[in-house]
């Protein structure tokens, strides 16, 4: 089979299978019933992922990588620590709560990881800590934010998107430039006149 193909054919499964994480669970999803959503037999399946873990890591794995390569370009830019902090939010708002399936499976089935695998994720994981945190932390060197502990308002804007799944529906009356908005709105100003 020739690379492109074999790539699309990989990123098809990928789609599924992502569904299907998001819907029924990852314990709950056999790789028969991946290999009959996505037409081939079982066996086939095997010749695109090892196993059906291999397939969980390289769904979350891809979503962070992809995430962290673009807040690293925002944290590398040459911008203010007040519009890295509103494109960060805005990313990562709207990157998340875009791609829902891929959010469900992180918050819900990291555990379902290998400890190598889950550790991997964990470190990445940090950088997002870390970068929120470290810009956070300069708007307050700067004087520029009330007197907040960075971390609980990094974990408070991650609790806010993570939740998406919970309610937000991309079809509904809220696009996902809104709910960005609203989000930096709400961590920046909080929601008191």
């Amino acid at each position: 089979m020739s690379k492109p193909k074999s790539l699309q054919k990989s990123k098809k499964i990928q789609n599924v299978v992502a569904h299907l994480f998001a819907r029924k669970g990852y314990h709950s999803t056999s790789m028969r019933a991946i290999a009959r959503e996505v037409g081939m037999n079982q066996s086939s399946l095997y010749h695109y992922f090892k196993s059906k873990e291999n397939i969980l890591f390289k769904l979350m794995n891809d979503a962070v990588d992809d995430a962290l390569a673009t807040l690293n370009e925002i944290c590398a830019a040459d911008l203010s620590p007040q519009e890295k902090l509103n494109e960060v939010l805005g990313f990562y708002t709207r990157y998340y709560a875009g791609d829902q399936e891929r959010l469900i499976i992180l918050i819900n089935e990291i555990n379902s990881l290998s400890e190598s695998n889950r550790r991997i994720l964990v470190k990445k994981q940090r950088q997002y800590v870390h970068l929120l945190r470290s810009i956070i932390n300069e708007l307050a060197a700067d004087n520029k934010i009330k007197e907040v502990d960075s971390t609980v308002a990094t974990f408070a804007f991650f609790g806010m998107v993570h939740y998406t799944v919970k309610w937000y529906r991309r079809e509904g009356a809220i696009g996902l430039d809104e709910l960005a908005d609203s989000f930096s709105q709400i961590l920046t100003r909080g929601i008191l006149r």
